[in-house]
């Protein structure tokens, strides 16, 4: 099941660059994109990827490791536990 979320998560992530290529073939200018505009948006979405993979292995726990949620204090700020 996770899967799939990721899956679809990505999906609609890419889903605006695909209608704006789809806008571009059969819009109202009726020509294919430009190299550059699709050199831009494949390099875009490559580096959008890339960091997200780079933050999420980053930041991520370690294996094992107890999750902790933070807590309101009396005073009203949030603490970690």
């Amino acid at each position: 099941m996770r899967g799939m979320a990721a899956i679809i998560a990505s999906l609609l992530v890419l889903l605006p660059f695909g209608l704006y290529l789809l806008w571009r073939r059969f819009g109202p200018a009726r020509g294919e994109a430009s190299s550059g505009v699709v050199i831009a948006l494949l390099l875009g979405v490559g580096l959008m990827l890339g960091s997200a993979v780079w933050f999420g292995l980053s930041r991520s726990m370690a294996p094992g490791a107890a999750y902790a949620p933070a807590v309101m204090g009396p005073d009203g700020q949030v603490r970690a536990r």
